[in-house]
């Protein structure tokens, strides 16, 4: 019954006896047989085709034996990685995206640690923003993406594995602290438009009521904090970048009354069982990401 079942999927999913064949790589006959003998199992019109079978539509019945047929695919799929993967090792490709702020300045200092751990693994890295990230992802170039923010794309599970805490930065000679009408007058370095530090920005400035006067965009946060330091003007930046600036005496750390952080999430397609690597990367990021 399990192939009947695989046959039912694509054919919802294809909306096409003809497509799920070809997807299949099985004749249009066996794909009728198979949903034939699926609606005698049942005793039930899972799908109702036209005439002249050029449309189908799935009934009530259907998508129930679709959702219940889904869960079936995903837990033979995570029975079946598990088994296999009983006493290896961690070994193989592990294709991990990540946006600039993580990519740049937090996962070099941790994969150092995790590459200790498992040295048999081979880690391929691609640094993007993070609608980029998204669109690696959906498109299986990466097997997970890092990214800054919330994402409420259902395509994707999520897990949170850090907070990061984001500060204002000045040039050096700032003051120690700024209030709100002072932040409408300054000049504001930040990023391109779907960059994760861009949302944070714009969530930092309708919490204080600010109308910025002037905005530069960069498009990595290299140059945010480069164009702070050669006084164009203040950005906001995370805590870990700000301080290692700071404690260098590029930039001035700046108080204000309205602080502002973003979750680091990890992203995995909903529609995939995680492989042993995926989960053993999320177990490490969770447990060390930053020391």
């Amino acid at each position: 019954m399990w192939e009947e079942l695989k046959t039912f999927i694509e054919v919802v999913e294809q909306q096409s006896f003809t497509k799920a064949a070809q997807k299949l790589n099985i004749s249009q006959p066996t794909v009728s047989l198979h949903i034939r003998r699926l609606e005698e199992c049942f005793n039930a019109v899972l799908i109702r085709r036209s005439k002249k079978q050029k449309q189908l539509s799935v009934t009530y019945a259907g998508m129930i034996v679709y959702d219940a047929a889904k869960q079936m695919k995903s837990l033979w799929q995570f029975t079946e990685i598990t088994v296999k993967e009983l006493g290896s090792e961690i070994k193989g490709r592990l294709a991990i995206g990540a946006s600039l702020t993580i990519g740049e300045y937090f996962l070099p200092e941790f994969l150092g640690r995790f590459m200790k751990r498992y040295p048999q693994l081979e880690i391929e890295v691609k640094i993007d923003n993070t609608v980029h990230i998204c669109e690696l992802l959906q498109s299986n170039k990466i097997d997970v993406g890092l990214v800054e923010g919330e994402t409420g794309d259902k395509r994707f599970h999520k897990e949170e594995f850090y907070i990061d805490r984001l500060v204002l930065i000045g040039p050096i000679g700032s003051p120690k602290k700024m209030q709100r009408r002072d932040l409408e007058t300054v000049t504001w370095i930040t990023r391109e438009q779907g960059s994760g530090t861009r949302v944070q920005w714009e969530e930092f400035l309708e919490k204080n009521s600010v109308l910025p006067a002037k905005t530069i965009i960069f498009n990595t946060n290299f140059a945010v904090k480069e164009a702070v330091r050669n006084d164009l003007g203040y950005a906001l930046l995370s805590e870990h970048i700000a301080k290692q600036a700071a404690a260098a005496g590029e930039v001035e750390l700046i108080e204000t009354q309205e602080e502002a952080g973003r979750k680091f999430v990890c992203l995995t397609l909903a529609s995939e069982t995680m492989s042993r690597n995926v989960q053993t990367l999320m177990d490490n990021l969770k447990r060390d990401f930053v020391k």
